[in-house]
């Protein structure tokens, strides 16, 4: 993405050579905080690191492929979001465990959930069956993930630990609750009303990406610090 030239009003292009060069960035973070962080830490701060790095190759090669032609396709973002969405909240689940025991059913249900609520729209943008029902699926297993955030065990086992811990699960969930409603809104938009991969949903998608990914995974990084220093 590199070797080719645009100008500062190709918007798109910007936003994803930002966004990569952003994305790669806080993984170098997160996996240089390895060295530094408590043990306990170091699972849950490889697993956001890990993301990234994942997020940073889908837009690199999305933005690679804007400049070859300014065209994008969702599918491009679905295959990143199948790794991404589980190694995010695989990583709130070993935030959570630093403070105190969570059932390992805790694990497996929120990964299985996040993978069928990508799943959902998956079948809906692919016109497998209706984009609202699959919008409507991916809805629910969303508020599935955040019930066992804000009422489950990851919840009672945070509230016993220090306030940097308590005050970053907090804007964690926080960002999940109002971040990760942008995909089944913009999901509607792009494929029941029609709009299709436009520069707009491309950028917007892309914005929300520092909300839903950088800032949660940066938080993680902080407060590891924040328990050993």
């Amino acid at each position: 993405m590199f070797t080719a030239l645009y100008t500062s009003k190709d918007v798109v292009a910007t936003a994803l050579s930002g966004l990569a060069l952003m994305s790669i960035a806080t993984a170098l973070i997160c996996f240089l905080s390895l060295s530094w962080s408590n043990e306990r830490w170091r699972v849950p701060s490889a697993l956001v690191g890990a993301a990234c790095f994942v997020t940073a190759a889908l837009y690199a090669g999305a933005a690679g492929y804007w400049l070859s032609g300014e065209a994008a396709s969702a599918g491009m973002r679905f295959s990143a979001w199948y790794t991404v969405h589980p190694l995010q909240v695989a990583a709130v689940f070993f935030f959570a465990r630093t403070q105190g025991m969570v059932p390992s059913g805790v694990f497996w249900r929120i990964t299985g959930a996040t993978v069928l609520m990508t799943f959902g729209r998956w079948l809906g943008d692919a016109s497998f069956f209706n984009p609202t029902l699959g919008a409507l699926i991916s809805i629910g297993f969303w508020l599935y993930i955040l019930g066992e955030m804000y009422f489950g065990a990851m919840a009672d086992a945070v509230a016993k630990g220090s306030r940097p811990v308590t005050l970053g699960y907090f804007w964690i969930r926080l960002l999940f609750t109002v971040g990760w409603a942008v995909y089944p809104i913009l999901h509607f938009v792009d494929v029941v009303i029609g709009v299709g991969q436009s520069g707009a949903i491309i950028v917007l998608y892309s914005a929300f990406d520092i909300v839903n990914l950088i800032i949660p995974s940066l938080i993680v990084v902080a407060v590891a610090g924040q328990d050993r220093y």
